[in-house]
């Protein structure tokens, strides 16, 4: 039984792992993200409060919500495109701008 727990539990790890790699690979093919750029070092710190994923921030938040909106539990790059146009950090500056000038656009 402590077998097939772990099994279910590692791969419950590894599904999830996958899900936020392809959730990079969209943002990052979309917006041309160079690993070395500060949104590539950021890694899934660009939606979520930490680099490692967890809570939501402001502006993965916005994307979360524009995904049920679409009714996916895919990111695209439609939905990308759907909170370009906002200010999700509320710090002046439009999703989109703050991704071109390389800074986070959740935090």
């Amino acid at each position: 039984m402590k077998k097939l727990l772990f099994t279910a539990g590692v791969m419950v790890i590894m599904a999830m792992a996958m899900a936020l790699a392809t959730y990079n690979k969209v943002f990052h093919d979309k917006y041309n993200v160079k690993k070395d750029s500060t949104l590539g070092k950021a890694d899934c710190a660009v939606c979520h409060v930490k680099p490692k994923g967890g809570k939501l921030n402001a502006y993965g938040k916005d994307l979360s919500d524009a995904m049920k909106a679409e009714k996916s539990k895919k990111l695209t790059p439609a939905i990308l495109a759907k909170v370009e146009g906002l200010d999700s950090d509320k710090d002046g500056k439009k999703n989109i701008d703050e991704i071109k000038a390389d800074s986070n656009p959740g935090q």
